[in-house]
């Protein structure tokens, strides 16, 4: 199951629909797609639409809606938040744009007032090696934080085949899939 797990439409910053973004990823072979626009810009009806969209695609791609937002005790550092059916996954969003050392990184993860299931190990879809280390004590993804079609594809992670989002959250915690490059 190939998956991304950062992407925004023109709901906020991106320059593609909805509909365009979860097409683009389809037509790279991905079947998952976490449309994770800034909550601060987000239209009401926003997760209404997502739904309804996850369900006119269903069969075709998992579609998940979540959010970008920015965490006010971190000097609004962005966290993503996509909830499943009963469950919520938390990314500490790229920590390059933030210039954060491994340890500043553990700091947030241990002081966080919630669990942060996992962080970027990519910034706008480029892998920061520097992020990848042993010593930051959480599963490490990568995401393209697309925002044009530019974007799309240049990083991901692939897992077996779940039929449900929070079996998903599940294999990410358990760090169960892997990083992949274009």
């Amino acid at each position: 199951m190939k998956c991304a797990l950062h992407t925004h439409t023109t709901f906020s910053d991106g320059q593609l629909s909805p509909e365009e973004m979860v097409q683009a990823y389809r037509d790279q072979g991905f079947d998952c797609v976490a449309i994770t626009d800034h909550k601060f810009m987000v239209p009401p009806n926003y997760s209404n639409y997502l739904e309804r969209l996850g369900q006119k695609l269903q069969g075709q791609a998992m579609v998940l809606a979540g959010a970008e937002i920015d965490f006010e005790p971190w000097s609004s550092h962005h966290l993503i938040e996509i909830p499943g059916k009963n469950d919520l996954l938390r990314i500490l969003c790229h920590p390059r744009a933030y210039f954060l050392t491994p340890g500043q990184v553990n700091g947030r993860i241990q002081a966080a007032p919630f669990k942060i299931d996992c962080i970027e190990v990519s910034h706008r879809g480029f892998y920061t090696p520097e992020y990848d280390l042993d010593e930051i004590s959480c599963p490490k993804i990568a995401t393209d934080d697309s925002h044009e079609l530019y974007d799309i594809a240049r990083c991901w992670i692939e897992t077996e085949r779940f039929a449900d989002p929070d079996s998903l959250f599940r294999a990410i915690r358990a760090g169960d899939f892997q990083i992949k490059m274009a």
